[in-house]
């Protein structure tokens, strides 16, 4: 249950903020949002405010804001439907009526031939009661009625195909940029509740390096070889320059300097599926303090190590499909996501804090990446519209998109494939 729980908790973070930042400078570029979804499939939840329906649907396998002019809309007419309608007195169509639930007085009805609600916003039918032709333009506050409810028609100038590349750009980047955000704020979270580590010990492990060096409790690091060690972090950095060399230790004990000698330990550890790296460690754990400060500097620190650290993973993941070493073991689903979220909330809230945080990171970073259907492809299309002038062919937009979406579903079925045989199976 903790790990349903956890894994609810996490995805839901995770996808609301990304779609919540598309959402936001969506609306704030005048583009009309029909619907913002978590989740996948069947409705589960919805609630309607002002023109955007907010729903919760039943996979938990992403999110979507549906954004007029997107491309996501389907023209809910087909030719030889018959359709009510009500006009102005421009004789504009007002409501498209599609259900019998709503009682409209001068009404019309027509037997559809063609409509469009994207490009030149208009009915053509046969009316019903003269048996003539007729083409009937869409008011600018024009909408569809069905299942008792009013779905407002997005005219020209409130879609998003038809907005200038900077809005287009900054909606669509918003999404990877508000995990970022997310990121960076959970990592300032975890560093409040964790402590900022000081130089001096805390506790030393048993056989340890610290140990056989004599290193006791309460013992301050002055100084590696001629390295100064001002923060905690600084081990670390020299570790990682110097590894496992003896070094010389000047420590503070009782008021007075001494110099012990000690050799880190080396240990091989799995950063990531197929990936190790080794890790050069002494053996001991610091005293912590709390500040109003300090935490905003180690959070920051911690996201641009998560930062480069998974973009460095994903390089390595698409360098891998080119030398014949990629495998479907190096991707996690939903399932695997699930699996390793169980595992990090069974170590407590600041764990699970720092796992919400990486994947935040990772998922920014791969919808920025360049494949269509995902933030970072319909970017290159926007970038495409800048540079010359003019948007990309839609039929060839369409179907990009369209490759860019079944690949990803394929990729998506392969990876949640293999990883129910890994972790139920093996």
């Amino acid at each position: 249950m903790l790990g349903i729980i956890a894994f609810i908790f996490v995805f839901g973070l995770l996808v609301t903020v990304h779609e919540f930042g598309h959402l936001l400078f969506a609306k704030r570029a005048g583009i009309m949002c029909p619907e913002f979804a978590i989740g996948m499939g069947p409705k589960i939840f919805s609630y309607k405010r002002n023109e955007t329906l907010y729903t919760i649907r039943l996979l938990p396998v992403g999110g979507y804001v549906m954004m007029a002019g997107s491309g996501m809309e389907q023209n809910p007419l087909t030719a030889g439907q018959v359709i009510s309608v009500k006009r102005n007195e421009a004789g504009e169509v007002t409501h498209v009526i599609l259900d019998d639930q709503h009682q409209f007085r001068q009404i019309e009805q027509l037997e559809v031939e063609e409509s469009d609600f994207e490009d030149e916003l208009f009915i053509q039918g046969i009316d019903k009661y003269t048996n003539e032709r007729v083409r009937y333009m869409l008011a600018d506050d024009a909408y569809f009625v069905r299942e008792g409810d009013l779905v407002q028609i997005a005219p020209r100038h409130r879609q998003f195909k038809n907005k200038k590349p900077l809005p287009k750009f900054l909606t669509l980047f918003a999404g990877p940029l508000f995990n970022f955000i997310l990121a960076l704020v959970l990592c300032i979270i975890v560093a409040f509740m964790a402590g900022t580590p000081t130089t001096t010990v805390d506790k030393v492990m048993d056989d340890s390096p610290a140990a056989r060096a004599g290193l006791q409790n309460g013992d301050t690091i002055k100084q590696l070889d001629n390295d100064k060690v001002n923060k905690f972090s600084d081990l670390k950095d020299i570790l990682e320059k110097s590894k496992d060399k003896t070094y010389a230790m000047t420590i503070e004990r009782d008021g007075q300097e001494k110099v012990i000698n000690i050799k880190p330990d080396a240990q091989e550890i799995q950063v990531a599926k197929n990936k190790t790296e080794m890790s050069y460690q002494f053996g001991l754990y610091p005293e912590k303090t709390f500040s109003l400060t300090e935490p905003f500097i180690a959070g920051f620190k911690t996201f641009l190590y998560y930062s480069t650290f998974i973009f460095s993973l994903i390089v390595g993941l698409f360098t891998s499909i080119f030398t014949g070493g990629f495998s479907f073991d190096m991707l996690n689903g939903p399932v695997g996501i699930y699996k390793n979220t169980e595992k990090v909330a069974s170590l407590g809230i600041i764990a699970l804090l720092n796992w919400a945080a990486m994947l935040s990171v990772n998922l920014g970073l791969m919808n920025l990446l360049p494949i269509p259907a995902l933030d970072g492809g319909r970017i290159l299309f926007v970038l495409y519209e800048a540079i010359f002038r003019k948007p990309v062919n839609k039929k060839a937009e369409v179907a990009i998109i369209t490759a860019g979406a079944i690949f990803l579903f394929f990729v998506m079925i392969m990876v949640t494939w293999n990883d129910i045989q890994r972790y139920f199976f093996n």
